[in-house]
């Protein structure tokens, strides 16, 4: 029972630290697309495509891997007066 417990507050915790990201609006739309793309590769499948369906399931994969990381702050820019002076 306490397990469950805090199996359900470790969920909450995921859910919640999701929504405060920057790139949560990212986060929503790329499960649509992946259920999009899985359906697609399951289609090629059907149709005797295996590499098309190869190459849709390993974009998917990459891409996942990327959607899950936390994103990487830019570098700054340099203004132009520090250009100038130096």
């Amino acid at each position: 029972m306490i397990a469950d417990l805090e199996a359900k507050i470790s969920s909450i915790k995921g859910r919640i630290e999701t929504k405060q990201r920057q790139d949560s609006p990212v986060i929503k739309k790329w499960k649509r697309v992946q259920k999009t793309l899985a359906d697609f590769a399951q289609l090629a499948m059907d149709h005797d495509r295996a590499d098309v369906a190869n190459s849709v399931t390993a974009f998917v994969a990459g891409t996942s891997r990327l959607v899950d990381e936390l994103p990487k702050e830019a570098p700054k820019k340099r203004s132009t007066k520090e250009s100038v002076e130096s």
